[in-house]
């Protein structure tokens, strides 16, 4: 009896503990849960926007955690989707990442016809999440055979629409509400309005209000139920007549009035007469939170008074969008609303042109931060290139918490717009909700079914029979880059290697060995064992619903192409000189040298290599045959060798050629720079090639060789096109291109760039810091005068 006791004691105390869980506690406990997980955003710059179909695309990635706000430098995988304007995947990449950053291009060809392009940046590890942090970018590419119409800066004002963004989602009767209001055409290009005006049933003015360029604004009304109200615009662009739309008879109002002068925020909960009588007993829990960082109090309506105020210290909220919930008693959330903190200062670039040399300048830049990465465009003054509408700062500090992420957003953070404070808080105003819906953040832990790519993985299964507890390996060398791994066979002959990083065009060797590390002969098959992720949301381009409007008035006729050639009169030349045929030398760079033997010389092949810039022998130690560039000779064993071919195929045993005549070989091609060669292990190339019938199979390799197909991309290495003439140079050409630029224990750089006939320029500056500051500078510097 005791014991049921007991035991009945004990679940009275765990229903108690239960009930004793505070509101405050089931909060962080959510929170926590749901972003247990680090998250990863990208931001992307481009060296510019505009391309003529003859340049290259350069851009240079950088990867943000969105828990510890530094870079992310456990991302290695990146995928890059290009789409053109009918949403046709042109192109897929997959870039590099180290130490949070990544670069890139595209060489363009006959692929990339004139239109708009789309630029989808993303990584498998995403997919495990409901929102999404993958980052787009659109670009245009346009034809040089065809005239230019510049694009106007107007937008589409017979398609203008009004949207209404009350606080709390209501305009609730007989309190003064904030209303904001949105005014775009039929793209989402903003529209700038000078003087609105709300009016009553009778047609008297009951409040004003004006947009900024984005076409954000906001006004203030006492609602009354019975009134209807109607929104008005009338001027020589626009004319809207519409409803305000239904006042709701009671409600909770959430408003945060943030002065950016001002170390607290203040929050204001609201409510009316009526709302007293149905909240008077009631808690509410405020809450403030970005990612996993929160801060929350609870509230309720007391004194019998309509308006809650309350404040939270800025200083413990982080830089960026914080979303502002109002949650009851059950943890539903009644409204939400989002503000911007910005406390810390963002680092500020100088830059001075210094000095010219050859027709150069001399770009000096000091930035008040070490230890960071940059990438700079430098365009010319006329560039139309640039339109500036994505900074490193918006990604990473606004459109990172966005539902719908802003296309154009360097406005509010353009260091020239005095208002641009204020206005970022109009933007999120007009915000429905903010990315991080709280029915998802109560849902829990998000499930992990995505795996964190790191290189890619090489399968792979050998035809000889493995005997049971056979120790036989599976040995793969990149020649490109002198990579080696190892791994074991399975008693079904198949073999795997993970994370590997490999690029595309790279060829790889494999080679089977015993425990005595002995190289066997057997068919090994292998291939890339990788499925480029798709985005499970798919990517989210910005689509235009009606046609951009074009200046007909403003058009830039491109300059045919010059022509270089003349046309010659025909000559007769009679040529008694018999030219020596090389069947092999496409394969190999112009710097090698050629050798055609006609099979009456007998010296051996070492002896030959001997005589042509080579040290040849045999090691005293183990009696293999060794082959050393002379120049290097002095090093001794560790001088480097050349890379051997035989008919085509790499040579790891010297001890092959011990035996090789002259008079069994058609051609020897000895190229001492290594340029004929994708290996970067050897030091030059030596390629032999039998007479046909020769019998070579002493010479049948025992190693696999195949080329990587879905590799990391290719270095890539961005050049500057040519222009007809200045004009076009002017308007459409790049002065430089600089990706990674590294500042270590330094915070100043200098870069040299052309003149050009410029007399200002314009420079784009990006990059983050190792402790998670951001860099953003769009500057004119003026050239004009530096000698």
């Amino acid at each position: 009896m005791k014991l049921i006791i007991r035991f009945f004691s004990f679940l009275f105390c765990l229903q108690s503990f239960a009930q004793a869980i505070s509101n405050q506690d089931k909060i962080t406990k959510y929170l926590n849960d749901y972003f247990s997980q680090d998250r990863e955003v990208i931001h992307v710059q481009f060296n510019k926007n505009l391309f003529t179909n003859n340049e290259d695309i350069a851009f240079k990635g950088y990867i943000l955690s969105k828990n510890y706000n530094i870079p992310n430098s456990n991302t290695t995988n990146v995928q890059l989707i290009v789409y053109n304007g009918e949403d046709q995947i042109v192109q897929k990449q997959l870039l590099f990442a180290q130490y949070g950053v990544f670069s890139g291009g595209i060489h363009l060809n006959e692929k990339f016809k004139s239109g708009k392009y789309h630029f989808h940046f993303y990584t498998n590890w995403m997919n495990n999440f409901k929102e999404d942090d993958s980052f787009n970018e659109t670009i245009e590419i346009i034809d040089k055979n065809v005239p230019y119409a510049f694009q106007t800066t107007e937008p589409n004002w017979k398609t203008a629409e009004v949207n209404l963004f009350p606080e709390g989602g209501i305009i609730l009767n007989d309190i003064i509400n904030t209303i904001g209001i949105k005014i775009t055409d039929c793209n989402k290009i903003g529209i700038e309005v000078a003087d609105g005006v709300i009016l009553d049933s009778k047609s008297n003015e009951i409040t004003h209000f004006h947009t900024n360029q984005m076409g954000n604004g906001a006004f203030y009304l006492r609602a009354d139920l019975n009134e209807k109200y109607t929104l008005k615009i009338n001027t020589d662009k626009v004319k809207i007549t519409q409803p305000l739309g239904k006042i709701a008879e009671t409600g909770v109002i959430l408003s945060a009035p943030n002065n950016p002068a001002r170390n607290n925020l203040l929050v204001v909960l609201k409510t009316n007469e009526k709302g007293l009588q149905s909240y008077q007993n009631k808690k509410f829990t405020v809450l403030i939170q970005q990612n996993g960082n929160s801060m929350q109090q609870e509230v309720s309506f007391k004194n019998n008074k309509t308006e809650q105020p309350f404040y939270f210290d800025k200083k413990y909220l982080p830089n960026g969008v914080n979303v502002i919930r109002v949650l009851d008693e059950d943890l539903n959330e009644i409204t939400e609303k989002l503000t911007y903190i910005e406390e810390n200062k963002i680092p500020s670039t100088t830059l001075e042109a210094k000095i010219t040399s050859n027709d150069s300048i001399l770009l000096s830049g000091k930035t008040d931060v070490n230890k960071a990465d940059l990438s700079i465009s430098v365009l010319p003054e006329k560039s139309v290139c640039f339109n500036q509408k994505k900074t490193i700062l918006s990604t990473f500090y606004l459109n990172a918490y966005l539902e719908k992420p802003e296309a154009d957003t360097y406005f509010y953070f353009n260091p020239e717009n005095k208002t641009r404070r204020q206005d970022i808080e109009l933007l999120l105003l007009n915000q429905s909700r903010g990315k991080y819906l709280w029915e998802n953040i109560k849902s829990g832990t998000p499930k992990i079914s995505f795996e964190f790519e790191k290189g890619v993985p090489i399968s792979g299964k050998v035809e000889k029979e493995i005997k049971p507890n056979s120790k036989n390996k599976i040995s793969l060398v990149a020649l490109k880059n002198n990579q080696f791994d190892q791994t074991n066979i399975d008693q079904n002959n198949d073999f795997k290697f993970e994370h590997f990083f490999v690029q595309d065009s790279t060829v790889l060797a494999l080679q089977m060995t015993n425990e005595k590390n002995v190289a066997l002969t057997t068919k090994i098959e292998a291939r890339i064992a990788r499925n480029e992720p798709r985005f499970v949301l798919g990517p989210s381009f910005e689509k235009t619903f009606c046609p951009i409007l074009k200046a007909s008035e403003n058009v830039f006729n491109f300059p045919p192409p010059k022509t270089k050639a003349s046309e010659l009169k025909e000559v007769a030349i009679k040529n008694t000189f018999k030219k020596e045929v090389f069947t092999h030398k496409d394969d190999m760079s112009p710097m090698a040298k050629a050798f055609k033997f006609d099979g009456k010389e007998f010296r051996t092949v070492l002896s030959f290599l001997s005589s042509n810039g080579y040290e040849t022998g045999i090691n005293p130690t183990d009696y293999s045959v060794y082959i050393r560039e002379r120049r290097s000779s002095y090093l001794g064993e560790s001088a480097k060798s050349p890379n051997v071919y035989i008919d085509n195929l790499l040579v790891f045993d010297f001890n092959q050629l011990f035996n090789l005549t002259l008079d069994q070989i058609d051609e020897i091609y000895i190229d001492q720079t290594g340029s004929s060669d994708t290996s970067t292990i050897g030091h030059g190339t030596i390629k032999i090639f039998m007479k046909t019938g020769q019998k070579n199979n002493y010479f049948k390799p025992k190693f696999t060789t195949f080329i990587v197909t879905k590799g990391f991309a290719k270095d890539f290495n961005y050049k500057t096109v040519p222009f007809e003439n200045q004009d076009e140079f002017n308007y459409f050409g790049t002065l430089s291109w600089m990706p990674n630029i590294e500042l270590n224990d330094r915070s100043d750089y200098q870069i040299k760039i052309p003149k050009n006939q410029q007399k200002e320029i314009q420079v784009l500056i990006e990059g983050f810091t190792d402790n998670g500051q951001l860099i953003s500078e769009v500057r004119k510097v003026s050239v004009e005068g530096v000698f």
